[in-house]
């Protein structure tokens, strides 16, 4: 998989087969990223559900100040890690290997708050709610900040989470991506 925009552009993020990972689709990146370029720039970004990391990659590449990786899958997280160092990007990371909504949860009690959230949960599992009832109930949004959700096309999700309501849907396919905004 390659890093499809920014300054790494073409750069490989190295990552084994797993039939868990359901990598976003570079048509689906590169349309969400041409839309998102100048809200990455300096952002700080929280990238839940990390798998490959492919999302927070393509937000460093494209300026980000930092990005924090959520995966609770060991070799992925490994897989990261290994990637983050070949990239020169380890001074602008932190890979944490927990569960995304708890760790959404444990941020936030720190006082942890982002620019762009990142939450591509594996489909039809209820995750995508979960995990965004815990951003806006923890407060992890400056503001202005966007929270961009990915799920199957069919799947619903609220129009309004907490403090959070839908900016922007779009759909690829069979994935829906669905930006959200603060009230």
């Amino acid at each position: 998989m390659r890093i499809l925009s920014g300054e790494l552009k073409g750069r490989e993020i190295r990552f084994r087969p797993n039939p868990r990972l359901r990598p976003t689709a570079d048509k689906v990146r590169k349309a969400l990223f041409d839309t998102l370029r100048e809200k990455a720039d300096g952002a700080r970004v929280l990238d839940l559900f990390s798998g490959t990391g492919a999302l927070g990659f393509e937000a460093l590449s494209g300026g980000a100040a930092h990005a924090t990786f959520v995966e609770s899958d060991a070799n992925q997280c490994r897989a990261i890690r290994d990637n983050l160092r070949e990239l020169g990007l380890e001074e602008r990371a932190d890979v944490l290997r927990a569960d995304a909504v708890s760790a959404a949860r444990s941020l936030a009690k720190r006082g942890e708050t982002y620019d762009l959230i990142f939450v591509d949960p594996p489909y039809e599992k209820g995750l995508a709610q979960q995990a965004m009832e815990a951003v806006s109930e923890g407060g992890l949004m400056r503001a202005g900040a966007l929270a961009v959700v990915e799920c199957r096309a069919a799947e619903e999700l609220p129009a309004r989470i907490g403090a959070l309501e839908t900016a922007r849907t779009r759909v690829y396919g069979d994935t829906k991506i669905v930006i959200y905004g603060t009230v």
